[in-house]
């Protein structure tokens, strides 16, 4: 009787692993889409561009790489809606497969919808338990869509290329869960990596790559400006992001050649005090450089070479800095995120005086820079190996 009860357990166990198959998903029915695009159209609507590929046309093991064959390997479809959630049902509407957000790894807004604003963005994707807040966010002059549009050489997808050049190190890494933290953050503006398409130069097969040009800067949510250049170095260090960072230095404009260097291991500290009612910050960067060139041939054997190289480092650090700097007073935002060191270090001052009018007080704080770099390494030779060292 026992074994009879115990066969009949264990019967009615099994039944509990049967309806595990009524929900099942073939990957067949399946979309997964790569990258996603959004854009504003001129009536007002909102775009949605979506990248997915196409397994028939990837290859085999012996098939051809990258974006170098006939065919691309995905599909480019594009709808709008007076919604993003609108937008992307119309856009299921004509797919016979279901989309599929969860490997999505780059989200690109359009220029005209991030300056009309993104806070509805942080609505819509995080309901969807497919959608990854650690998407990168992409921020783009133009057209999102012609970013996805582009045919890069080294990659199958344009979102790969996207994807490497966010995480590459160049820039600082920005997913949406950084964005929609600075955006609730006090004292803080949101800050997007800034891509561009670009036509490759010199070649007999013409590309259109994609190139990081630097940051969108944003005031709340509404992208005002952006930071290229130097004021994208300057900005990165002030964030206390040791990024890749390749710099040339220029005694003066006028004179011919200057002295490359590589950056690493780049500290930021800034520490607020208020004295007087009066809002100081004093930031201090220590940082270590690697000679990649030396066009001024100067002889770096010599004590007194280095020390000068290391000041001028300093000097184009520290300028680099102050630019981030007034361009945030100038535009209004605190991309910096200084308001934020201030609420953590005087909490009630930062509430009874700040909170309010933040970041208005910024024109008439103080900004102590100090910058200390060192040259550690100048390669395998000293000076160029055929001419005489001048010292300078």
């Amino acid at each position: 009787m026992r074994r009879r009860y115990a066969r009949c357990f264990l019967l009615a166990l099994s039944l509990l692993l049967l309806p595990g198959c009524w929900d099942r998903t073939e990957i067949n029915d399946v979309a997964f889409v790569l990258s996603s695009a959004v854009d504003l159209e001129p009536d007002g609507k909102i775009r949605i561009t979506v990248m997915v590929p196409l397994p028939g046309q990837m290859g085999g093991a012996t098939g051809g790489g990258g974006g170098t064959g006939g065919e691309k390997s995905y599909y480019l479809d594009s709808e709008s809606g007076n919604t993003f959630r609108e937008a992307q049902a119309r856009l299921q509407e004509r797919m016979s497969r279901r989309m599929f957000f969860g490997h999505r790894r780059t989200l690109v807004i359009g220029e005209e919808v991030a300056r009309r604003g993104i806070r509805d963005l942080f609505d819509s994707s995080p309901r969807n338990s497919e959608n990854r807040m650690s998407s990168y966010l992409v921020a783009t002059k133009g057209k999102a869509y012609d970013l996805l549009r582009a045919n890069p050489k080294f990659e199958r997808f344009p979102s790969e290329v996207i994807r490497e050049l966010a995480k590459a190190g160049n820039v600082i890494n920005m997913n949406m869960k950084d964005v929609g933290v600075a955006l609730n953050a006090p004292g803080s503006d949101p800050v997007m990596v800034y891509m561009v398409t670009k036509e490759s130069e010199k070649s007999d097969k013409k590309s259109k790559e994609i190139e990081v040009k630097g940051y969108a800067q944003f005031k709340d949510d509404k992208m005002i400006d952006t930071l290229e250049g130097e004021e994208s170095q300057g900005f990165s260090w002030l964030r206390n992001e040791s990024i890749k960072t390749t710099v040339t230095l220029t005694p003066t404009p006028q004179q011919k050649g200057g002295i490359g260097l590589r950056m690493y291991e780049i500290k930021t500290k800034i520490r607020p005090s208020i004295e007087d009612q009066r809002l100081r910050f004093s930031i201090q960067t220590q940082a270590k450089a690697v000679l990649l060139e030396d066009e001024l041939q100067m002889d770096l054997s010599q004590t007194r070479n280095a020390e000068k190289v290391e000041r001028m480092l300093n000097d184009y650090m520290k300028k680099a800095m102050e630019k981030v700097i007034q361009k945030c007073i100038k535009n209004g935002v605190d991309s910096v995120q200084f308001g934020t060191y201030v609420w953590r270090s005087f909490p009630d001052e930062w509430k009874n005086h700040y909170a309010k009018d933040w970041p208005k007080p910024m024109k008439d704080a103080e900004f102590d820079i100090t910058i200390n770099s060192k040259l550690i390494e100048t390669g395998l030779i000293y000076q160029n190996v055929t001419k005489e060292s001048r010292s300078k």
